[in-house]
C-alpha cells in the first residue's frame, strides 16, 4: 500500500494513484482506494480527470483501470533519459559479452524494482526480468542492492506495502546491512527458481542510489565462477555511476 502520508491533498492524491498503477497492471476504483488509503469518492473523481488526460485508461474488463497511453509515453521518455542516450545500453551489452550471461539495469519504482534495460549474452537464461517488468523491492539481489541504500523510513514503507511480518522484516534488515557492508547483493532462486544473480548499486553524483546493474545466470553455470562475474558486474556499475550525463 502507498504510505498514507503521500495521499494528503489533491496533488499528492493524484501522484499516489499514478504510483499505484505503476505497481499494479490494472485495478478497480475500490482497489485503488485500498492501495492508497484515499476515500473511494475521491478516487472516482481523480480517476475521471486522469482518464480525460490520458494518464489512466479503462480496460476491457468493466470497472477496471490501467495506465493510459500518455503514461506509457512518459515512461518511454523517462527510460530514454535514464539510459543516457544509449550509453548505459552499450555498457550493458559489453557486460553481457564479457560474461556470456544476461545483464540488466534496474531502478526503484515505488515499492517495486523496475527493469529498464537488458542485454543478452551468448547463452540463454530464462528469468522474469525484461524491460518494463517489475518485482517487489524486498526479495532478490537486484531489489536488495537498491533497498540497502535507501532510508530506514523508506525501507519501513516498503515492508508495510508488501505486508512483511516482524520476523521477515528482521531477516530483511539483517540482509540489507550485509549488502550495504560488502557493496553488492547475491541471491539464488529468490525470483526465479534455479537462477543466480549478483547486483551492484549505481549512484549519482550526490551519492544517492539510482539503480543497480545485475548479472543473471542459471545456478549450475556459475559454480566456481561467481567472483569473476561479480568483478565484471562491479566494473560496469562503477562505469555507469561515473557517467557525466547520468541524472543526479
Amino acid at each position: 500500500m502507498i504510505s498514507k502520508k503521500t495521499a494528503q491533498g489533491p496533488g499528492h492524491r493524484t501522484g499516489a494513484i499514478l504510483a499505484a498503477f505503476a505497481e499494479q497492471t490494472s485495478m478497480t476504483a475500490q482497489g485503488v482506494a485500498r492501495h492508497t488509503g484515499i476515500p473511494i469518492s475521491a478516487v472516482y473523481r481523480h480517476l475521471q480527470d486522469l482518464v480525460q488526460l490520458g494518464l489512466v485508461s479503462p480496460t476491457r474488463t468493466h470497472g477496471r483501470y490501467s495506465a493510459g497511453s500518455l503514461t506509457v509515453q512518459m515512461a518511454e521518455n523517462y527510460r530514454r533519459e535514464m539510459l543516457s542516450g544509449g550509453t548505459v545500453r552499450r555498457r550493458l551489452a559489453q557486460l553481457a559479452a564479457d560474461t556470456d550471461e544476461l545483464a540488466a539495469f534496474l531502478i526503484p519504482s515505488g515499492h517495486q524494482v523496475l527493469c529498464v534495460e537488458v542485454a543478452e549474452g551468448s547463452r540463454v537464461v530464462k528469468c522474469s526480468f525484461s524491460p518494463g517488468q517489475s518485482q517487489p523491492l524486498t526479495s532478490g539481489a537486484s531489489a536488495q542492492a537498491i533497498l540497502a541504500h535507501l532510508s530506514a523510513e523508506r525501507v519501513a514503507e516498503v515492508c508495510e506495502a508488501h505486508r512483511l511480518n516482524p520476523e521477515e522484516i528482521e531477516s530483511l534488515v539483517i540482509s540489507l546491512h550485509r549488502v550495504r557492508d560488502r557493496g553488492y547483493a547475491m541471491s539464488t532462486g529468490a525470483v526465479d527458481e534455479g537462477v543466480w544473480g549478483v547486483s551492484v548499486p549505481v549512484f549519482d553524483r550526490l551519492g544517492q542510489v539510482t539503480g543497480t546493474v545485475s548479472t543473471m545466470a542459471p545456478e549450475f553455470r556459475v559454480r566456481g565462477n561467481q567472483q569473476a562475474l561479480l568483478t565484471l558486474t562491479h566494473a560496469a556499475a562503477q562505469d555507469i555511476s561515473r557517467l557525466e550525463e547520468f541524472p543526479s
